[in-house]
């Protein structure tokens, strides 16, 4: 195998023999999706940062229960989940504001090099549909957020939350259906403006 290409069960599984050396490859390859995740599920950068930390620090007192060839990813998004429902239950205000977002839509329209206008559309839409994924209840925000802005298939972010792919296909419908309820009207009054 050459170095750095490891597969991540692998890597985990020198992981849970106590070979701290192996995290770090580990926590490089899923530092953005992961932090995006969490950012997502709790509306706060810096919080989110911080479960970023926490979750690694999962891993490692975990490391013992996770058992090879398991998917490293599902058992990681699992750890993330559970993370962030306990700064959930301990904060109570799992929501994003249109400000929080704001920046991170800015950041992505300017990305691409639009026109002001443009910009200024993209940044909004972006604004809207954070608020709408931010409105949902935290199963179906999670549920969004790993298909949609991480990729994983149903039947991994089933693993990761611990249910039945039925049940997330279920959440992922509501979701849209909340989502839908939510952006129609703002974007309809944005379009007549």
């Amino acid at each position: 195998m050459t170095k750095g290409h490891e597969p991540d069960e692998w890597l985990m599984g020198q992981v849970a023999l106590g070979k701290r050396e192996y995290l770090a490859p580990l926590v490089r390859r899923y530092a953005s999706g992961l932090l995006t995740y969490i950012e997502r599920m709790t509306g706060d950068r810096h919080r989110s940062e911080e479960l970023f930390q926490e979750v690694f620090l999962a891993v490692w007192v975990k490391r013992r229960q996770y058992r090879f060839p398991r998917a490293f990813r599902s058992w990681l998004f699992a750890i993330a989940t559970n993370q962030c429902r306990a700064a959930f239950r301990k904060s109570r205000v799992p929501v994003l504001t249109q400000g929080e977002s704001s920046h991170e839509a800015a950041v992505a329209a300017r990305s691409n090099n639009p026109g002001p206008l443009e910009a200024a559309i993209d940044t909004e839409t972006a604004t809207l549909v954070a608020s709408a994924v931010a409105q949902l209840p935290p199963q179906q925000r999670s549920v969004v957020v790993l298909r949609v802005w991480n990729g994983l298939p149903y039947a991994t972010i089933a693993e990761a939350l611990g249910c039945r792919e039925s049940t997330v296909r279920s959440n992922m419908h509501h979701a849209l259906t909340g989502m839908r309820k939510f952006l129609e009207p703002r974007m309809a009054t944005r379009n007549d403006q």
